[in-house]
């Protein structure tokens, strides 16, 4: 344990291609969207050459059939929060987000909720490798971090729902010299507020809570087509932070390179 938390310090904090320049992962967590919620997505990612990074927290037979694609990668979506629909313990809430994709060595945890438990259990028991926690606001040069249970946290740089929460801007060109500095910056978008194009919390919170479980998993392209907005919102932003990278020619990686990369000695 001593030589494997040394060899980790160490690691962590020799410089990195993130310490010179910007260093681009898209990512999206699934939060039991739909299958035509999950199309839609997908229909516009995979124009965009994304290669994402999906956190899971359901079978979905389109994510499998793009997952063998190699159209993106997976990690875990496990909701530890009371009431879970995967679980009733963590041992079992772990267990069942597992099957969804048995290859993933990294996670993000529902509303980023998790205890030293947990990762503890994910890390030792389960083998898993790094987590993708800590929603900033736009921090610039963002590193990995080691953190208390040995596995290597990266913080994610744009959230959506945290845009939406904090009732930023629609325009890129506002934040833009933020998206030039250095630093690891993963930008992470819910199917949902994107394939909706939501323009604030409420709009979206006001779709789901019309709903219940089970009609929430099972939108239909009828629904998104009625209820999603047409006017600025999110899904325009992302789509606007993908043309930057485009337009700037830089590299996108996906999580799991992100980890290979830190651990590289």
């Amino acid at each position: 344990m001593k030589e494997e938390s040394e060899l980790s310090i160490r690691r962590i904090n020799k410089k990195q291609i993130w310490d010179e320049v910007p260093v681009f992962c898209f990512t999206s967590d699934i939060d039991w969207a739909s299958e035509d919620v999950i199309s839609e997505y997908f229909n516009s990612v995979n124009e965009l050459n994304l290669n994402p990074t999906l956190f899971v927290t359901h079978h979905s037979e389109i994510i499998e059939r793009n997952f063998q694609l190699g159209n993106i990668i997976r990690g875990i979506h496990p909701n530890f929060l009371p009431n879970s629909s995967h679980g009733s313990n963590w041992s079992d809430i772990i267990e069942n987000c597992v099957q969804f994709a048995p290859e993933s060595y990294g996670f993000r945890c529902h509303r980023a909720f998790e205890v030293t438990d947990t990762s503890h259990l994910l890390k030792n028991v389960y083998n898993y490798k790094y987590v993708s926690h800590q929603i900033t606001i736009l921090q610039t040069r963002i590193r990995p971090i080691l953190v208390e249970s040995g596995l290597i946290n990266f913080p994610v740089f744009f959230e959506d729902g945290t845009h939406l929460y904090n009732k930023l801007d629609f325009n890129l060109l506002n934040y833009v010299e933020l998206f030039k500095t250095p630093g690891i910056k993963i930008i992470s978008f819910h199917p949902m507020n994107f394939v909706f194009n939501s323009p604030t919390i409420q709009y979206m919170r006001r779709i789901k809570d019309s709903l219940s479980r089970e009609e929430y998993s099972n939108i239909s392209k009828t629904t998104i087509d009625k209820l999603k907005n047409r006017e600025n919102g999110i899904k325009d932003l992302v789509i606007e932070i993908i043309n930057f990278c485009t337009k700037n020619n830089l590299r996108l990686y996906n999580m799991n390179e992100l980890y290979n990369l830190t651990i590289i000695d």
